[in-house]
Parts: C-alpha cells; sequence; structure tokens
C-alpha cells in the first residue's frame, strides 16, 4: 500500500514523497581531467609565437628597438638640472633643436661633460625657457632653439604634459618608466605608433563623416630616440617616398589650417610680452654665472616658404635676438649650415646631422669670442 507520509515546504504546503521521488534529478557531468602543466606550456608556446610574429612584422616595417620619447624619461633628463653638475650644455626648442643636435658630436668639440636634450617636439620653448630661468641650480650653458611659428603660440602646446610630470610625477609612474626601459630597449613593436588601435585607426578603409570640424593628420612615425633622448630621423623618411610624402603633407595640411591669427594689437602685446620675458630669463641666468645663446635650425622648401611668410625673420628672429642681446645664429648666414638635407623639409637628415652639429659649434665658438664671452661649456 502507497505511503501517504509528507512532509512541509519552507511556504507551509506539504510535500508528498511522491512529489519529492518525481523532482528534478541533479546532474553530474565529468570534468575531463587536464594536464595542467602542459595546457600551460602550450599556452606560452603560442604566446611567444604571436610576439614573436609581431616582432618580425614591425622589423621587416623597419622598426628598430628604441625608446618611447615618453614624459617620465623627458623628467629624468630635466632633473640632471637640478643636480647642479658642473660644465653642463642643456638644449630647449621644438623638434628641430630635439632632431638636429648630435650631442656625442657635440661633446666632443667643446669638451663639455654633460649634454641635456630637453627639446620637445611641437612646442613652445619659451615657458620652460622661464623655468629654467628661475632654476637657481642652473649655472651653464642653454642652446635656446627658435622655430617661428611655435615661439608665437601661448603656452608650451602639444607636450605640456612634459613639463607637467617633471614637476608633479608619481612614484608609481617613476617605476612604470623604470620597467620600461628594458621593454623599449628590447622590442620593436613596444612603440607608440605600432599600437593596435593606432595601426587600425590609421587605415585608409574609414569613411569620411560629413559634418565633423577639420582635424588635421596625425603626426607619425620620424626618429628613433635612444636613452638620453639622442634623437636620429627613421630612415624610412629618408629612403622611402611614399613615406616621405605623407611626413611633407602632414606639415603641409597642419600649417594650411593653422587657427587664425589674433588681432594685430593683441598679436603685438603678445610680442611684446613675449621680448620682455626673453630679456628677463637671460638676464637672470647670467647673473648666477650662466649663459645663453640661441639657433635657429634649417627648414626647406614649402615649409620654409611658409615660415618666409608667416614669421619673417626680421620680425621674429632679430626681434629675440635684439632683447636677449646674445649671441645667435640662424642656419640662412652661413653655407655650412644651409649645405644640409631636410628630406621632411623641417629636420636635418640624420647623415647630416653629425656634420652639422660641429660646423654649429665652430661658429658658435667664433661669435662667443667676438663678444669676449668664455665658457668652458664650449671649451674656451
Amino acid at each position: 500500500m502507497p505511503s501517504s507520509t509528507s512532509s512541509s515546504d519552507p511556504g507551509g504546503r506539504e510535500v508528498t514523497q511522491r512529489e519529492v521521488r518525481t523532482a528534478d534529478p541533479v546532474i553530474h557531468r565529468p570534468v575531463p581531467e587536464v594536464r595542467w602543466p602542459a595546457a600551460a606550456l602550450i599556452a606560452v608556446v603560442l604566446f611567444a609565437v604571436a610576439l614573436g610574429g609581431w616582432e618580425a612584422f614591425w622589423r621587416s616595417e623597419q622598426f628598430v628597438p628604441s625608446y618611447r620619447n615618453s614624459d617620465s624619461q623627458w623628467a629624468e633628463m630635466r632633473r640632471i638640472l637640478d643636480r647642479n653638475l658642473p660644465n653642463t650644455t642643456a638644449f630647449i626648442g621644438s623638434s628641430r633643436t630635439f632632431f638636429d643636435i648630435d650631442q656625442a658630436a657635440w661633446r666632443e668639440e667643446t669638451g663639455t661633460e654633460t649634454t641635456v636634450q630637453l627639446a620637445l617636439e611641437g612646442s613652445n620653448p619659451m615657458p620652460l625657457f622661464a623655468e629654467i630661468a628661475a632654476d637657481e641650480d642652473f649655472r651653464g650653458l642653454l642652446v635656446v632653439g627658435i622655430t617661428p611659428p611655435l615661439v608665437l603660440m601661448p603656452g608650451t602646446g602639444r607636450r605640456e604634459s612634459a613639463l607637467e610630470r617633471y614637476r608633479d610625477e608619481t612614484p608609481s609612474q617613476w617605476m612604470g618608466q623604470k620597467l620600461s626601459y628594458p621593454l623599449e630597449r628590447t622590442f620593436a613593436f613596444y612603440n607608440f605608433d605600432t599600437r593596435l588601435f593606432t595601426v587600425l585607426d590609421r587605415q585608409p578603409w574609414w569613411p569620411e563623416r560629413a559634418g565633423l570640424p577639420y582635424q588635421p593628420p596625425e603626426v607619425r612615425k620620424l626618429a628613433n630616440t635612444w636613452r638620453d633622448r639622442e634623437t636620429d630621423m627613421w630612415n624610412k623618411v629618408e629612403d622611402d617616398p611614399a613615406y616621405n610624402e605623407i611626413a611633407t603633407g602632414t606639415w603641409q595640411a597642419i600649417l594650411e589650417n593653422l587657427p587664425p591669427p589674433p588681432p594685430e594689437d593683441v598679436a603685438q602685446a603678445a610680442f611684446a610680452e613675449l621680448l620682455e620675458t626673453v630679456t628677463a630669463n637671460v638676464e637672470a641666468i647670467r647673473a648666477r654665472g650662466g649663459e645663453v645663446v640661441f639657433i635657429r635650425p634649417p627648414s626647406s622648401d614649402w615649409v620654409r616658404e611658409f615660415e618666409r611668410q608667416a614669421t619673417p625673420r626680421e620680425r621674429v628672429w632679430e626681434p629675440i635676438i635684439g632683447a636677449a642681446d646674445a649671441v645667435g645664429v640662424h642656419f640662412e648666414d652661413y653655407p655650412e649650415l644651409s649645405d644640409v638635407k631636410t628630406p621632411e623639409w623641417s629636420h636635418i637628415s640624420s647623415r647630416d646631422k653629425e656634420r652639422w652639429t660641429r660646423a654649429l659649434v665652430g661658429i658658435l665658438k667664433q661669435r662667443m669670442a667676438e663678444r669676449g664671452i668664455d665658457r668652458p661649456e664650449m671649451g674656451t
């Protein structure tokens, strides 16, 4: 005779034995045995193959391991000036000063013990000039590179974040850069230009979106940078006509689409303030035993013609040198500084930068001697 026993569920309803017997069975799925060491080994091998393939691809595209020119790398170089080392020469300016100065050649020609490359691409050096002028630890030689369109813009510009990193770098940012250095000097793909989303964004298949404001093209890889921020133009810019055309087209697009200048009275007031700042900065550095010189690195072709029209030397370069009452060397005044190759119209070829630097040092020595300036940083 069937049992009629029952029990209660949590809600108070009686549950019969038949309902218990007919409840859904618990399903037990067999878990296959996994050989975890073998699986881990396979995963590591696949990762290594993928990594090696990605590295091989970028090396085939003429990328080589180089440093990323990060804000933290710049901040590390900037802190060298805080150590008040004797016989120190620092370079500030925009990318032309960054690309065109050969630090090893400079040290050989001058006998200076320490060179510090602080130029920042796409940037106005005047805010950094003011910071160094206010830095009581700096008593060396400051070389200021002038790129006329950039020196007139407000603020630092594109690389303002580098100055901020020097002022406010956190311990984690400092450590992150230290951990990054071994990767930078080992892998060609460890580069801002090889990031997957950057590569995808630069592909030609993306449709044009109507109604959006104009965005100038992004500046692509132009150089390789080394541990001390020594920088050489990338050989692909010099030797690959198609890539060179991308570089020159980028400069033309950027310069043709600059924002309109301010009203003339505003521009004149801003320039007058700039000249006063230059004078004060030079005087501050000289007052504690330092010295300042100015250089105008080369440009050519379309870029040079644009600069002649937009920022004639008599309206920009010459007033700055006059306000500074300092030695200024303009490339157009010396055949040995003009006779160089600028493959993308704005920076000296890596093959010419050593010769150009040695010629520049010789001219600076002569000009400084004419003014009775003796500097240990110049070997005089």
